[in-house]
């Protein structure tokens, strides 16, 4: 966990700084955590493990530790380098050298290859622990650093001997500085967990970045802290809460004994005033009487009683009313008589209205006939006058008869409705007064059945006197008059009692009130009572509680500081660690979209990228838009391949190193992340272009075709390269320095140096193809790659000599085309394809690869001629305009 503890280092001397605004107890913790990191490191928080050696760390140390900030003295990356450029590295015994293994790395680049297995691996990681002064692998697979770094034939390790040369020239070792160094180093792992970030969650993006940046092991470290400490710690003061329960209640014990004199006071004041509320000027006492007892009876028994009879019978019968129902009815019959005496005085015009209602009724059955002698109506022997027609005059005739019989039916009808009212009115005063037909007065009998007969004025029987008397009707309306003045008496009865249940129902509800008041005053006699109780015997029952709760409250003092302490702690570490990736990747936008276009400058222009946002946070997006639609940003993990992800990650590593200027890169098999398709580009842009010229590369790869283009491409006084070779049985590598190159011009030179004219062609040959490469990607920065060229069919690649006349061609024809380079491009083509004169130069070219019978010696003039061509070829820069 060597990585992570300089990340915490780091962290520890950030939150140190004022404007953070740490408590000082945070501080304390994180002080405590550095102090024993690694215990707390081998924690995770699995069952709170963490948790639980924290607490007891804290409890120890946290309140006795300094809050100061440590003697941590972090270097800012790129603060000033004290060298310029590595120039040896010494090895072993460590991890795979079992012997000390010199290794010259003070040029430009520094090429390691081999296969996998044969050491290029612990050759980076000694330069990892000579400029870090740790392995992030022993770390990662929790390997001690002595047991890691050890050659296991050997049994021991020697830390590796790695010195610089300053900007003076002076040779001084390398001493380790994890926070200046830690970007120097690009690794295959990175790139390959950055390049599955688009299938993570929020969360794990966040992680993946972190790795890109080798925070993988601090981002662990900052994950096993467990959310909190609340159940390791005495936070909740049960024992003082039990306590401070009963004390509470001896304390309302203690207030209930001193106040019941006041509080029995106060309820004598409430009563006295609800009694003044109830009767202005009435006392308690008084009230009490007026409610009175079974006992001692008061004024409500009193009421009750009064109210206990029955209340007096209300008739509710009225003498106007009968006589008015009397007149109503005589008046409807007087006008019956009289329609009935103007339609007697008719009565003939009632036997012809009759008459002709039948003759007209009987016309639809007689038709044409008369109905009463069946004689024609028309024809020679016909009725003197038509009985139809004198029916109709007739009934015109008696039209007012009509109108008298219509006023005599409702005269009828009146008298009828007249005659019903009275009987209900006699009906209802029979049954109000209990009158039936055996009772013993005329009256009452006459009221039970008064014999009505709605077809006839049957009340006119009850005018009648008998004998002197009254009628019976006079006497019922006798009677209603009598019963009306018992009525009046019987209402002011019924008033008065209202006003007797008003006053009673008052007298209830003070019944009622009085004895909550008494249930009052009896709850504050008995709290005291019992609360004099409790006080006597609390302190001996509670002598053991008393004590407890003593210890807990210096226990909950302490252990709540160490609580709020690890929560802004935590905060503030999980704060670190989430800004960390964004400060990270902060200002790294325009050189991270430069780097990633130039590794893909094969890319179709719309392609390239516009725009690049690196968010500022570990849960911001990394967002870009295309050169195609350039105002459109989209979330780059999901719009780019796993390919171009990858790229991304790469550049955004390189350009974190090129930021701080740091002066090596060490690309640790990182190439072999990338897929081929960018391979290419990815070499231009670090080995070929100007802009990692003053940066020193240390690079290891399995990839043989990979160094042998960068030996192709780059001149020999910039590299250096060894091959490492499985060991032959000593459990050794075999390195092997100063290799043969793999560069076709340095093989062709060696070749003529030596006479041997065949080989000097045969890799003349192999640069001519490299080169004519080179030539057409110049055209095509400088906006002239459109080339006419003839293939052998449908999907074969141009021949080398139609490529070579194609670029020819291009030149001659583009006289606008002006470049510094292109005379000598133009002349050097001219020269290989025998142009404009006749040569021997592409035979020569060609025999120098082939192999033939009967072959003939070449002319060494023309193939020195041909090496001098192709040397400077190579050594044109071929920049774009």
């Amino acid at each position: 966990m060597t990585s992570a503890l300089q990340d915490f280092q780091q962290f520890v001397h950030w939150i140190h700084d004022p404007a953070i605004g740490a408590s000082e107890d945070a501080r304390r913790f994180a002080n405590v955590v550095l102090d024993n990191f690694v215990s707390v490191a081998d924690t995770t928080r699995h069952r709170s493990q963490r948790s639980f050696l924290l607490a007891d760390l804290a409890r120890k140390s946290l309140l006795t530790i300094n809050p100061a900030e440590p003697q941590i003295q972090p270097l800012k990356p790129g603060a000033g380098w004290k060298w310029k450029r590595l120039s040896h590295l010494t090895v072993g015994p460590f991890r795979g050298f079992r012997y000390p293994e010199p290794f010259d790395v003070q040029k430009r680049i520094t090429m390691f290859y081999g296969p996998n297995g044969s050491g290029k691996t612990s050759l980076c990681e000694a330069l990892e622990f000579a400029l870090l002064g740790a392995v992030d692998e022993s770390g990662i697979k929790r390997i001690a650093i002595n047991r890691y770094l050890s050659n296991s034939h050997e049994g021991r390790y020697v830390p590796p001997i790695l010195t610089a040369t300053t900007i003076e020239g002076l040779s001084i070792p390398v001493v380790a500085d994890p926070d200046a160094y830690k970007f120097f180093f690009v690794e295959k792992n990175r790139i390959d967990a950055f390049s599955r970030i688009a299938a993570k969650p929020a969360g794990e993006k966040t992680e993946l970045i972190a790795a890109l940046f080798g925070m993988d092991q601090f981002n662990e470290f900052v994950g096993h802290f467990n959310e909190t400490m609340d159940g390791q710690l005495t936070l909740l003061p049960a024992k003082q809460t039990e306590l401070i329960g009963k004390r509470g209640a001896l304390s309302q014990d203690l207030s209930a004994v001193a106040n019941e004199a006041a509080a029995l006071l106060q309820l004598a004041k409430n009563e006295n005033a609800y009694a003044d509320r109830f009767q202005a000027g009435m006392t308690y006492p008084m009230l009490l009487s007026s409610i009175g007892s079974h006992g001692i009876p008061g004024r409500l028994q009193e009421l009750e009683a009064l109210l206990n009879q029955p209340p007096p019978f209300v008739y509710g019968i009225s003498s106007n009313g009968l006589v008015e129902a009397y007149r109503a009815a005589d008046a409807t019959h007087a006008i019956v008589e009289a329609s009935e005496k103007e339609l007697a005085n008719r009565s003939s015009d009632v036997s012809f209205q009759d008459l002709y209602n039948a003759v007209l009724g009987l016309q639809h059955i007689a038709g044409d006939h008369c109905p009463a002698c069946d004689t024609p109506l028309t024809g020679e022997h016909r009725v003197t006058n038509d009985p139809y027609l004198k029916a109709t005059a007739g009934l015109a005739a008696l039209k007012e008869l009509s109108i008298i019989q219509a006023g005599h039916a409702q005269a009828l009808e009146k008298r009828r409705l007249a005659s019903e009212t009275l009987r209900v009115f006699l009906a209802n005063f029979a049954q109000r007064v209990g009158a039936t037909l055996e009772s013993p007065t005329p009256v009452q009998r006459y009221l039970a059945d008064p014999n009505v007969d709605l077809h006839r004025a049957w009340w006119v029987a009850g005018y009648q006197a008998e004998g002197g008397a009254k009628s019976v009707a006079q006497q019922a309306v006798d009677w209603a008059q009598n019963l009306e003045q018992q009525d009046a008496a019987a209402r002011s009865a019924i008033a008065d009692r209202e006003r007797l249940i008003a006053e009673r129902d008052r007298l209830n509800q003070a019944r009622i009130d009085a004895a909550t008041h008494a249930a009052n005053r009896q709850q504050v006699i008995q709290i005291a009572s019992a609360a004099k109780q409790r006080i006597d015997a609390f302190d001996q029952a509670n002598e053991p509680l008393i004590r407890a709760a003593e210890k807990e409250v210096q226990e909950i003092s302490r252990d709540t500081r160490i609580n709020m302490g690890y929560n802004q702690f935590l905060t503030l570490l999980r704060q670190y660690r989430t800004e960390l990736p964004g400060t990270l990747m902060a200002g790294l936008n325009a050189l991270t979209l430069e780097l990633y276009n130039e590794f893909n400058v094969r890319d179709a222009e719309e392609d390239k990228l516009a725009s690049l946002y690196l968010p500022v946070t570990g849960e911001g997006r990394i967002e870009l838009s295309f050169r195609g639609k350039p105002d459109e940003w989209v979330d780059a993990l999901q719009i780019l391949s796993e390919g171009h992800v990858r790229c991304l990650g790469l550049a955004i590593l390189l350009a974190k190193a090129l930021s701080i200027r740091a002066p090596v890169i060490v690309f640790d098999d990182a190439i072999n992340a990338i897929d081929h398709e960018h391979r290419q580009g990815i070499r231009e842009t670090i080995f070929e272009s100007e802009r990692f010229m003053d940066t020193q590369i240390v690079v290891t790869c399995h990839s043989n075709e990979f160094i042998k283009d960068i030996q192709n491409r780059v001149g020999p006084e910039y590299w250096t390269a060894y091959a490492f070779r499985h060991h032959s049985g000593n459990y050794h590598p075999r390195v092997i320095g100063n290799v043969p190159p793999q560069t076709y011009l340095l093989n062709a030179r060696a070749a003529v140096d030596r006479g041997d004219s065949r080989a000097a062609l045969g890799a003349s040959r192999q640069a001519l193809e490299m080169l004519t490469d080179k030539i057409w990607r110049w055209l095509g920065k400088c906006e002239q790659g459109m080339l006419t060229l003839k293939l052998a069919g449908s999907g074969a690649e141009p021949a080398l000599r139609n490529l070579c006349e194609g670029l020819l061609s291009k030149l001659n024809k583009t006289p606008d085309f002006v470049h510094i380079d292109k005379p000598a491009v133009v002349e050097a083509l001219g020269f290989i394809l025998g142009q404009p004169e006749q040569s021997l130069v592409w035979l020569y070219l060609n025999k120098g690869t082939h192999e033939e019978a009967n072959r003939e010696d070449f002319d060494d003039a023309i193939v020195e001629q041909v090496v001098i061509r192709l040397e400077t070829l190579a050594m044109l820069k071929l920049k774009g305009r």
